[in-house]
C-alpha cells in the first residue's frame, strides 16, 4: 500500500476534533490515548503502555488514518477487523479511536469494533 499523508480536509477534521492536549478513549476498552501532535504525517499519541515503557508518544501514520477514513466514507461502515486484515493497518485501535471522534461518525459496536457514518457519504 502506498504511504501518503492525510488529505487537508481530513487533517482539518482531526485538528478540530482531537487537537493536541485531547484525551480520547479506545473504542473497545475505553483506555486513554493522549493526543500530543497532529500533522499531515499523522497523529502522535501516548498510551498507558507507552508511558510505562517510557517510549513517549508514538506516531499513528497519516496513511493509516486516511485509508480507514476513505473506507468508512466509501462504505458507511468500518470494522477494526477490516483495518487489520484488509488494509494491513497495525495501529487499528488508535485509528478507530481517532475516527470515532470525528463528526458524523458513530460507534455501531464495541465488540467487535465497528464504526458507522451518520450522513450520506461524500468525498473528502
Amino acid at each position: 500500500m502506498t504511504k501518503f499523508p492525510l488529505s487537508s480536509a481530513l487533517l482539518t477534521l482531526i485538528e478540530e476534533s482531537v487537537p493536541p492536549g485531547s484525551t480520547i478513549a479506545t473504542v473497545s476498552e475505553g483506555k486513554p490515548n493522549w493526543i500530543t501532535d497532529v500533522t499531515a504525517s499523522g497523529v502522535r499519541i501516548e498510551t498507558e503502555a507507552s508511558r510505562r515503557k517510557g517510549s513517549g508518544p508514538q506516531l499513528v501514520p497519516g496513511w493509516m488514518l486516511q485509508a480507514g477514513w476513505d473506507q468508512l466514507r466509501k462504505t458507511g461502515r468500518l470494522s477494526q477487523t477490516q483495518l487489520l486484515n484488509d488494509l494491513n493497518i497495525k495501529r487499528s485501535a488508535a485509528v478507530c479511536a481517532i475516527l470515532a471522534c470525528l463528526p458524523n461518525v458513530s460507534t455501531a459496536s464495541t465488540r467487535p469494533v465497528i464504526l458507522a457514518m451518520e450522513e450520506p457519504r461524500r468525498p473528502v
